[in-house]
């Protein structure tokens, strides 16, 4: 029995495949301690409404806050990035590696009155394997059969071993109320925009788009100190924009931002007393990535130029004050065992980029310094201060390159919508987690990916052949070698331009509030159930 507190996913200590069970130890007892109870309303700031309720399908930052509140997980990321139990207690493989097993938590309680149990956990599984959905459902790919044996215990059968499957499924895998959702039909179409029933900290009891969403405690959270959170209420407030924000948060009209301080903003903050910037890492980055069914960006040539037209170095000084680290390759250097450290980064070279479009038969035929017929978009998450600024930089930089970019930043559902549809040319974006390189490999560029973030609308027989190999090798020195190898073609073929890994800052008020738990990466930042349960009111 292993403790997984140990596994320091930040550090890149890849978890091996141990055919003996693997313990997950919390510090945290909820015995201990006592709730401070009250009337505390915690309100948090968002420029951004839920776009689905469901957390089976949704991929949405904010849902990803609020739904995160309400439906437990198994695992958790704690605040020094390694995986902490919440459902589950511990995990281990059998016959070989191709079973799984989890045991939970008996003291999960449903607000209904209803407990959580094994039975739930097999129905979200089966569900998302039955209507291929999310992001969770790629993570699924291997399970042949989910087993309930008793309350506690679930068993994930699957067709051959995968060294991170317990830990992938159990971090992003939400689990639903059964007998709430069973009677749904097509989970798929099942918005769960009303009468919601959840088993974290908190629930929804009101949702009001374009203005607040309201949650109220549930008074039987076992990993809150005492039982359940001191806050009474959790109430998400939506501001049309980053700057009017923080303003709210400056005048008091709020208590913390959801969303990251831009690295240029938070010197706004300095000489208030009232408010405190917490420093969190990241296990995601930011990226420029290529939709390959775009004529142009099919070509590996034109990939090319255009991460040599990025001047990623300028971008990390001006829109990040110089705090964060520029990447090579598709693998986050946070995960330093993986980490091909062989690549170099494109390096910026206007020049360079512009001969190699002109060798491959571009040309300037009437003068105005930007090659015929090649001009295209950069979508992004308007609300993202800091992406919006990489936009504005790489036109100007692509224009050195006789390359004319327009910009297409929209309001982040709209944005979040085409890129899943691919109505896009360029995805200027920032990954907010991934909890291992695998996991990640196979989201983002396995063809057969039935949910996941394959923005570049990749189908590529020898990504297939090169993931699947490497998913399937439980010899670690090995594992490690494929992942490398992957990384260098994604690489060479330009798939996409990694651009850097920043620290996040994020803002609340601590005359008020104390006690939050910060998970490194913005998507989860100082918002996770497990934070939201340990904040309590000052004084």
């Amino acid at each position: 029995m292993r403790n997984l507190s140990k596994a320091a996913v930040a550090l890149g200590a890849a978890v091996a495949l141990a055919l003996s069970g693997c313990g997950l130890n919390e510090d945290n007892d909820s015995s201990k301690g006592s709730s401070g109870g009250g009337d505390a309303v915690l309100r948090i700031g968002t420029t951004t409404d839920v776009s689905n309720f469901n957390p089976l399908q949704s991929l949405s930052k904010t849902d990803s806050w609020i739904l995160n509140a309400m439906y437990p997980h198994l695992l958790r990321i704690d605040e020094n990035a390694k995986k902490a139990p919440e459902l589950a207690k511990e995990y281990s493989y059998e016959d070989g590696g191709k079973t799984a097993v989890f045991k939970l938590r008996d003291d999960f309680v449903w607000t209904d009155g209803k407990p959580v149990v094994a039975d739930d956990v097999k129905f979200s599984a089966e569900s998302i394997m039955k209507y291929k959905l999310g992001n969770v459902a790629a993570k699924l790919t291997w399970v042949t059969s989910v087993e309930a044996p008793d309350a506690t215990t679930v068993k994930f059968h699957l067709s051959q071993a995968y060294a991170p499957f317990a830990e992938g499924v159990g971090f992003w895998m939400s689990v639903v109320p059964k007998h709430v959702f069973e009677s749904a039909g097509d989970l798929s179409k099942f918005p769960n925009d009303s009468n919601w029933v959840g088993a974290g900290p908190f629930v929804l009891e009101s949702a009001t788009k374009g203005q607040r969403y309201v949650m109220k405690r549930n008074d039987k959270y076992p990993l809150a100190p005492g039982g359940k959170a001191a806050v009474s209420k959790v109430e998400y407030r939506i501001y049309p924009d980053v700057n009017t924000m923080m303003l709210a948060l400056r005048n008091g009209d709020i208590d913390m931002m959801g969303t990251p301080v831009p690295t240029s903003a938070a010197k706004t903050f300095q000489g208030d007393s009232k408010i405190k910037l917490a420093k969190v890492g990241a296990l995601g980055f930011a990226h420029l990535t290529y939709n390959m069914n775009n004529k142009d960006l099919a070509k590996q040539e034109v990939r090319q130029a255009l991460s040599m037209a990025v001047d990623t170095k300028a971008i990390i000084a001006s829109v990040l004050q110089g705090d964060a680290q520029q990447m090579a390759g598709p693998i986050s250097p946070i995960f330093a065992e993986y980490d091909n450290t062989q690549l170099q980064p494109y390096a910026f070279d206007p020049a360079g980029a512009k001969a190699k479009l002109t060798a491959a038969g571009y040309k300037d035929g009437n003068g105005d310094g930007f090659f015929d017929g090649l001009e295209l978009g950069v979508a992004c998450d308007q609300s993202n201060a800091n992406m919006t600024r990489v936009v504005q930089l790489f036109r100007e930089s692509a224009e050195q390159a006789g390359i004319k970019l327009k910009n297409e930043c929209v309001e982040r559902n709209t944005f979040l919508s085409r890129t899943k549809e691919g109505k896009y040319d360029i995805d200027a974006s920032q990954w907010g987690v991934f909890d291992n390189p695998m996991d990640q490999l196979r989201s983002t560029y396995l063809s057969s990916n039935p949910g996941g973030i394959n923005y570049n609308l990749l189908k590529s027989d020898e990504m297939d052949r090169l993931i699947n190999d490497a998913a399937g090798t439980t010899d670690h020195a090995t594992f490690v070698e494929k992942i490398k190898n992957i990384d260098k073609v994604v690489h060479d073929q330009a798939y996409l331009t990694p651009l850097y890994v920043e620290n996040f800052q994020f803002a609340y008020n601590a005359s008020k509030f104390q006690g939050f738990v910060a998970s490194p990466s913005d998507l989860l930042g100082m918002v996770t159930a497990y934070s939201l349960a340990q904040v309590k009111p000052v004084g």
